[in-house]
This record gives C-alpha cells, sequence and structure tokens, in this order.
C-alpha cells in the first residue's frame, strides 16, 4: 500500500476576496475545520501517514499551523515551494523528498469519495502507471455550439461531462515530462501523459466529488457534508 501523500496547499483563494489574495485557501474552515484536515482524513483512514504539503502563498502560516497541530501516527512535512510556482513546478521541487516510490497526489480545496486503497489496488491489477479520479456531472441545460460564423444547437438534453476530480497516483515517471517551475500539471503534464502514456493509465470514478473555489462553494459542501 502507498503511504505518502502530496498535497498542493499554496492556493490564495482570491474567489473568496474579489480577485486578490486572501486566506490561505487550503487552511480555509468547513463546518468549524480547515479543509485540509478533512482531505488528510480521507487517505488516513485509509493507512496513509505520510503527507507532504507544497507550500507557497502563506507557507509560514502553514508551517506553523502544523507546529501547534500534531496529529497522531501522522508525519506531516510542509515544503515552501515559492509564491508564484505553478503546480508542476511545486511537484517538482518535491521530487527529491518524495523519492522513487508511488504517491498520492491531490490539491487542499475538494472533497470526494476516493478509496484510496480501492484506488491503489485498481491500479496494481490493471498493471499501469497512473490513475486519474474523474467525476460524471450532469449539466442540465441546453448546449450551443459556437464556429467562426454561425451558432448551431449542439444538444437540448442533460449532457454528461466527465471531470478531473484531482486525485491521482502517479510514480517517479511522471518527473520525466516537467521541466521547469512555470508549468501546470492540469494545463500541460497531464494532457501530455494522456498523449504519450495513454495505455499506462487508469481512471477512478469517484461518487461524490465537490470543490471549494468560493464562498458560495464553501456553503453548499457546508450543508452536504452536514447530512
Amino acid at each position: 500500500m502507498i503511504k505518502k501523500a502530496v498535497i498542493f496547499c499554496g492556493g490564495k483563494a482570491t474567489r473568496f476576496n474579489n480577485g486578490k489574495p486572501g486566506p490561505l485557501k487550503s487552511l480555509i474552515k468547513v463546518n468549524n475545520e480547515p479543509i485540509l484536515l478533512k482531505i488528510i482524513k480521507i487517505y488516513s483512514s485509509k493507512g496513509v501517514n505520510d503527507f507532504i504539503l507544497l507550500g507557497g502563498y502563506k507557507y509560514q502560516e502553514l508551517k506553523n499551523f502544523f507546529k501547534k497541530k500534531k496529529i497522531k501516527n501522522i508525519k506531516i512535512t510542509v515544503l515552501d515551494t515559492g509564491y508564484n510556482t505553478e503546480t508542476a513546478g511545486r511537484l517538482l521541487k518535491a521530487k527529491k523528498i518524495i523519492g522513487n516510490d508511488r504517491f498520492f497526489l491531490t490539491y487542499g480545496d475538494s472533497i470526494t469519495d476516493f478509496d484510496p486503497i480501492k484506488a491503489y489496488k485498481m491500479l496494481k491489477n490493471k498493471r499501469k502507471t497512473f490513475l486519474i479520479s474523474i467525476y460524471k456531472k450532469k449539466i442540465p441545460y441546453g448546449i450551443i455550439k459556437q464556429s467562426k460564423n454561425y451558432l448551431s444547437l449542439y444538444s437540448e438534453k442533460k449532457i454528461e461531462l466527465e471531470i478531473n476530480a484531482g486525485f491521482y497516483i502517479f510514480d517517479k515517471d511522471v518527473f520525466k515530462y516537467i521541466s521547469s517551475s512555470n508549468e501546470s500539471l492540469e494545463k500541460k503534464i497531464i494532457p501530455l501523459i494522456l498523449k504519450k502514456k495513454k495505455n499506462k493509465i487508469l481512471t477512478y470514478e469517484c461518487n461524490f466529488w465537490h470543490p471549494m473555489d468560493d464562498r458560495f462553494d464553501r456553503i453548499k459542501l457546508s450543508k452536504i457534508l452536514k447530512k
């Protein structure tokens, strides 16, 4: 079983603060608990006990939080990966401490029913290298398709989209695709892996996933989790 989980924790929460840097996103509370702790529990409840937090914006605040907040049988390492570093660049800066073993990777701002043990067993049984979680969401609107000169109705019925839920399993091969701190995991590295190593990728379907991008998401997520 994989014991190491890496979490992006440099979010500036601009959507919480009218487009300007706001509170440290991963420490924003949902039902009186920072969302980051809820994410850590997703993993720790399944035996994952070594966490690498990729900080940047308000790095010292994140570090100080975990100096005061000790979690039994859990190792927390907080790394300063830079204020404006892109996601793939943050991961690259953690390469040495991550080592050569497989690791979980996610973001510090969404909750899901992702099961680390089930995901790992699927990956191992299928003999794949990378795992990407998805969430199927139905859009209850008509879809309009636009071209240069005209608009055409694409669909009047519900469309089911496969959303990247942001819970991954990678191994050291992911670093072969990252060359600088200016690269985005979502915009460049994952599309590159999908293009070059399609037969090495496994998808894991989440039945529940909810982001916390702004105040409305936070309120909605709070209500869902209370239920």
